[in-house]
């Protein structure tokens, strides 16, 4: 009986000492933060270390999951020896980047290493580190970061490149600009980084190709990278100006609030930066032809007045929009860029009562290849019946 309480007695002992650290064999989990003050989506440097008095053949470290941190592990594991207290011990070395997901009291781990050591039989040992707890401050919601619905996020670097495929101020008639917008941010993870912004102006066309995101591992932290691509071509003929985009960060070096910044992007046809100095738009007899015009749409509406009729709202509009420099600015355009699309656009009023020349237009745009058209002939119709 006595043999067999002490049987149990060193089964009793031996189970409650299975996994614990010894001097010899102990597994920690080790942060480096870069400030006193950790915020909320800051990266947090952290190494699981462990340290073995023996070689191993098999081994496997896991981490407990939790939900207060997002982590990427940033390199393999470094196995390596190491002289400590004077004896040579297997350490090895896992690098990590944390993110804490909020502020408050934030846990990370425990990790675990099971191991099996070269002379142990092949029975496996299970080594288990403590949890890292931190506490994580609230991200700062100083300007220019727009509380309580702004796009926060946290890095050391952040950088905007912005790349264009041609001129967008002097595009030709019809030619498109593509814009490719990379934003890198050292120490931040690819899900981390804002949207893309929206581009809604009633002047330009816009088309918007699917956000690319990447992520680079580096020995000091994650690198992670947006792409925003864009189609641009003005829908009209007056030029017109994207308004920068700030993008608010907090800088974890200087731990203060910034932006960096899309430069603004102005877009137009080049033609119609010549016609302010030398297109029919401008010169003298366009001006008079204008202005004539005007002054005819006028009498128009003033002998409909003296003759007892009454112009709607509707025919007013029309009118002055037939009679428009600028819409005329346009038909020339669209007609001499060969932009068939534009030109039935701009001409949509003006080809109502003139079925023989809308016909001819539409056949050109629509029907079978080759179609001839003849813009000039189109346009002398339009003015013999304007």
């Amino acid at each position: 009986m006595v043999i067999r309480a002490a049987l149990a007695a060193l089964v009793l002992l031996a189970a409650t000492t299975a996994g614990a650290e010894t001097p010899e064999r102990r597994l920690e989990i080790l942060a480096f933060p870069h400030a006193d003050s950790v915020v909320a989506g800051e990266m947090v440097p952290v190494t699981v270390r462990g340290i073995y008095d023996r070689k191993v053949t098999l081994e496997e470290m896991t981490i407990r999951p939790g939900d207060s941190f997002d982590w990427v592990q940033l390199a393999k594991d470094d196995w390596h020896e190491e002289r400590i207290d004077g004896r040579l011990r297997l350490v090895v070395e896992r690098r990590l980047a944390l993110f804490p997901k909020h502020s408050g009291s934030s846990r990370f781990g425990p990790a675990e290493h099971r191991l099996t050591f070269v002379g142990a039989g092949g029975k496996a040992e299970t080594i288990t580190s403590h949890p890292l707890d931190l506490s994580v401050a609230p991200m700062p919601d100083d300007p220019p970061f727009h509380s309580p619905h702004g796009w926060r996020f946290a890095a050391s670097e952040l950088r905007v490149t912005d790349e264009l495929s041609t001129d967008p101020a002097r595009l030709k008639d019809g030619e498109t600009v593509t814009r490719r917008v990379t934003v890198t941010a050292v120490g931040a993870l690819p899900a981390m980084l804002p949207p893309r912004p929206v581009v809604s102006e009633n002047w330009l066309i816009a088309f918007a190709a699917p956000v690319e995101r990447s992520l680079e591992l580096t020995p000091d932290g994650p690198v992670a990278r947006v792409i925003w691509s864009w189609q641009f071509r003005p829908e009209t003929g007056e030029p017109g100006v994207l308004p920068a985009v700030p993008i608010p960060y907090f800088n974890t070096v200087t731990r203060k609030v910034e932006a960096a910044e899309i430069p603004a992007l102005p877009i137009g046809y080049a033609s119609f930066a010549a016609s302010q100095s030398a297109g029919i738009a401008i010169t003298p007899a366009s001006l008079w032809g204008g202005l004539a015009a005007g002054v005819a749409g006028l009498g128009a509406g003033t002998a409909l007045l003296v003759a007892g009729h009454r112009p709607t709202a509707a025919a007013l509009g029309r009118l002055a929009r037939r009679r428009s420099p600028f819409r005329r600015w346009q038909i020339w355009r669209a007609a001499r860029a060969g932009d068939l699309l534009a030109l039935r656009r701009a001409t949509e009023e003006e080809a109502l009562d003139r079925p023989a020349a809308r016909a001819a237009l539409e056949r050109a745009i629509y029907g079978p290849p080759p179609q001839p058209f003849d813009a000039r002939a189109f346009l002398r119709t339009l003015r013999r019946k304007a």
